[in-house]
């Protein structure tokens, strides 16, 4: 079932190197959550291990294409120090441990002490006793170790807080599942001369941080009696589109295609950047009304006061349409202005230009952002977001 698994990632494209396909058919995962049957261990999905008293899941084994993408991402060499922050079931610290060998170092920092014991307990028994596993809150690090070559954040987080960028070597690398505006993705930073540049950017949803680096969100009911909502930052004014969708909308098409399966995440953060009251939109039913959703678990969306929009998509020839819907008093005004950011997209970020990302900290003094289209201010970071040749040294 292990080699099953790692075929197909490799077949998908979540595996793209020798060294994390021989990790990950190395390391069993099923030891890792030995309360699962053999074929849930070995499911591309997500298994969760641990809820809050809200039924509410607070910690879990990540899916394993996630977590083959950000090892890639990681580029993690033998020898390397490497520091991970969210221990999990100590699955991939297992796997970080593979890469390293003997002559590197794992630690891997939990909030959870549950966590942290059954990280502890896997790891012995499976003999990995090189890695340390660390209770303490992930914002902090753990600079006992430091410097790092890589660090690795398997937890949502809202901003990159100054421990992380004090506790990573001189070209460096961070991988970390980033939200702006609501929007998350997998960012791979290459640290240079005190700036984090991206070099890849992948869509993805993790369980947020909790402790200091914790950053509330809001869900908002869209249609009631019906499984459908917005979450939003918690800045963001909402509640005015609570039951939003009950009333008539008004559809706005574009001319921008989709091959079938293609990854939206970059047009997804298009619109997170260009519009403040981002958020994504769920309908895990796939209750969503007359037009069908682009994502159903983090489809684009967009609120305005009383007004909401969000992003559709209609099947066309062998591609699918992509169309904004609009509610609420000025909902259409709103679909006009958020399609026009998806065409705006479409010319500007296809065909070998993505976005790229540079973050600056706050504390060294204003930020610069040379060649921004966008910019996205955070508690201790400053992102400036650009259009880019994919193939583009970053700068």
């Amino acid at each position: 079932m292990r080699t099953r698994l790692v075929r197909n990632l490799r077949a998908g494209g979540s595996i793209r190197s020798a060294s994390v396909e021989a990790a990950m058919l190395a390391v069993p995962r099923h030891r890792f959550i030995p309360e699962a049957s053999l074929r849930t261990a070995y499911a591309d999905e997500v298994y969760v291990t641990k809820r809050n008293g809200h039924g509410d899941a607070i910690s879990s084994a990540s899916q394993p294409s996630i977590v083959a993408e950000m090892l890639e991402q990681l580029d993690v060499r033998p020898g390397h120090r490497v520091l991970e922050i969210g221990a999990g079931t100590g699955y991939n610290a297992a796997l970080l441990d593979a890469l390293v060998g003997p002559e590197g170092s794992v630690t891997t920092v939990d909030i959870d002490a549950d966590a942290v014991r059954r990280a502890r307990e896997a790891l012995d028994d499976l003999g990995c006793d090189r890695v340390r596993v660390v209770q303490g809150d992930g914002e902090l690090g753990w600079a006992h170790g430091a410097p790092y070559d890589r660090v690795i954040v398997t937890v949502g987080t809202w901003d990159l807080p100054p421990a992380w960028w004090e506790q990573l070597a001189e070209g460096g690398r961070l991988v970390a599942p980033l939200s702006i505006r609501g929007c998350e993705h997998s960012v791979a930073f290459e640290y240079v001369g005190g700036v984090l540049r991206s070099r890849s950017i992948v869509g993805c949803g993790f369980m947020p941080m909790r402790g200091l680096g914790s950053h509330e969100g809001q869900d908002v009911e869209l249609s009631e009696g019906r499984v459908l909502t917005f979450h939003v930052e918690g800045e963001v004014a909402a509640e005015g589109v609570r039951g939003a969708l009950d009333g008539s909308g008004t559809t706005v098409w574009t001319p921008v295609r989709l091959k079938v399966n293609e990854d939206a995440s970059q047009l997804s953060l298009w619109l997170a950047c260009a519009f403040v009251g981002y958020g994504r939109m769920s309908a895990p039913f796939g209750d969503h009304g007359p037009q069908r959703l682009l994502m159903r678990w983090a489809n684009p969306a967009v609120v305005e006061g009383g007004d909401f929009a969000y992003v559709v998509s209609r099947r066309v020839g062998e591609g699918n349409e992509i169309g904004v819907r609009g509610h609420g008093p000025s909902g259409a005004a709103l679909a006009v202005r958020v399609a026009e950011q998806a065409r705006v997209w479409d010319r500007a970020c296809r065909d070998g230009v993505s976005l790229q990302i540079a973050a600056y900290r706050m504390d060294a003094g204003e930020p610069p952002a040379p060649n921004a289209r966008f910019t996205v201010p955070k508690r201790h970071t400053k992102l400036a977001i650009r259009v880019t040749p994919v193939d583009a040294e970053p700068r």
